[in-house]
């Protein structure tokens, strides 16, 4: 799970895309429900719809994240 490699990959209908995150660490869990339920992903990201967990090498690199309303802001 470092910031280079992906930690998941998602299929759809024109194949499978890799799912980054924005800092390095382990996975500790992986949300298993999703193999029954992927819809989640788009329907309740914030709950239902995570995929992993992860233990962060650096806590500290939390603070150059964008809050979320930051980084909506950013799509338009």
């Amino acid at each position: 799970g470092a910031r280079e490699g992906p930690y998941a990959g998602v299929g759809a209908v024109k194949g499978v895309a890799d799912v980054f995150g924005p800092l390095a660490g382990g996975i500790v869990d992986v949300a298993e429900a999703l193999g029954d339920a992927p819809e989640a992903i788009n329907e309740d990201p914030y709950e239902a719809g995570w995929m992993v967990k992860v233990r962060l090498s650096d806590p500290s690199e939390v603070d150059a994240l964008l809050a979320r309303d930051a980084y909506v802001a950013t799509l338009s």
